[in-house]
């Protein structure tokens, strides 16, 4: 005969087992030594559901919807209710709103840059990260590392990468947009090769030139369709051997403009969460977002019909006619930003605190203090 224990009898046990084991249980780190921060440009609420809807034929489906912790983020800037990828990046890196366009400097385009998590970690000795398979210098990851009052400053924005403002620079940078920073660069006066040169750093082409007993790497890739899950393993594994630990953001464009490939890359950054979520340990904040909205609307479809049919035929329609407006009959679209909130999904030491609706900006302040580090007071010109 099966005996069940009474409450008290299980919670005695529960003490009897502890003693035994030393008096105490294993307790969760309560501040993070890494933090990963994955941000999805232009993925919006709408781009995640229908990702998984595409992906995996029903909602819900995704890795991040089932993260333990999940709030709504506004992603307003100083002047403007629908932000580019500049100022949104700049808020969640910096903990200060900007305008459109100025990346990691305050609200007017002039005055002190602001400090970004990724200086912060620097200055403190980490090891530092940026993966995008948008260009190296896109508005998102140079928030992190440079400080430009115009996004399109792309020469300036890479060669920041090599004149850090603390430590000794981002330790490693998987990134495209080769052909363009080549030919920004020689219109500034120099060169990858000139660059690498001066700095001792070696600017490669693909992961696999990247030595095995690396402890910085810079590859750039031609193309944006780099293997993203590669790329962050490759990341983790250099990163992972700092004692301090790590800082390491993850950028995955997943602009629905083009519907299918957006999808596939929302659906294809959710397998890489997963990955980091099984690399990482107990001690690593994981957080994801986006920088902002995408006007992509669910407005039709069945279960069990493919989210997507119907779609190349839109498309060719949209041609036609000339059309920034896509309207296949489960999904319409427009080529524009928007800015409604966005999903903030968290796991690990100090997310607890990703809850209800917030700011952009309160992510910065989530990953420093997960960090146990407090924020310098910055310049009166830096607008929250």
């Amino acid at each position: 005969m099966r005996h069940r224990l009474s409450g008290a009898a299980f919670g005695l046990l529960g003490v009897l087992v502890l003693a035994a084991c030393g008096g105490s249980a294993a307790q969760p780190p309560t501040r993070a030594k890494n933090v990963i921060l994955f941000l999805a440009d232009a993925g919006g609420l709408s781009t995640i559901h229908a990702a998984s809807l595409h992906a995996h034929g029903e909602p819900n489906r995704l890795f991040l919807q089932q993260m333990p912790y999940i709030a709504l983020s506004d992603t307003t800037t100083v002047r403007d209710l629908v932000t580019d990828s500049a100022a949104g990046m700049t808020a969640i890196v910096t903990g200060r709103r900007t305008v459109n366009g100025a990346v990691s400097i305050p609200g007017e385009r002039d005055g002190e840059p602001l400090k970004t998590i990724l200086e912060y970690a620097e200055e403190r000795g980490l090891a530092t990260g940026v993966i995008s398979n948008d260009s190296l210098t896109g508005a998102t990851p140079a928030a992190t590392y440079a400080h430009v009052n115009d996004r399109n400053m792309t020469a300036a924005i890479f060669r920041q990468a090599f004149a850090p403002r603390f430590g000794d620079g981002v330790d490693v940078m998987f990134g495209s947009g080769r052909g363009t920073i080549v030919r920004r660069l020689e219109a500034d006066g120099t060169s990858l090769e000139a660059l690498a040169r001066e700095s001792g750093r070696p600017i490669l082409a693909s992961l696999d030139e990247v030595p095995a007993d690396a402890g910085r790497a810079i590859v750039l890739f031609e193309s944006s369709d780099f293997d993203v899950e590669a790329a962050f393993v490759e990341a983790h594994r250099i990163l992972s051997q700092d004692p301090d630990g790590y800082f390491l953001m993850v950028e995955v464009d997943t602009h629905t403009n083009n519907i299918r490939r957006g999808l596939d890359r929302m659906a294809m950054m959710d397998r890489v969460i997963r990955r980091a979520a099984e690399l990482a340990g107990p001690d690593t904040l994981l957080i994801f977002t986006a920088d902002h909205s995408f006007d992509l609307q669910l407005r039709g479809g069945r279960p069990g019909t493919p989210l997507l049919e119907g779609l190349e035929e839109a498309e060719a329609r949209a041609r036609e006619e000339k059309s920034r407006t896509i309207r296949a009959p489960a999904l319409h679209v427009e080529n524009s930003h928007t800015g409604e909130p966005v999903i903030v999904a968290a796991q690990g030491p100090g997310a607890e605190r990703v809850r209800g609706f917030m700011a952009n900006t309160d992510l910065f302040d989530i990953m420093m203090e997960a960090l146990g580090w407090a924020a310098e007071v910055e310049p009166a010109t830096a607008a929250r």
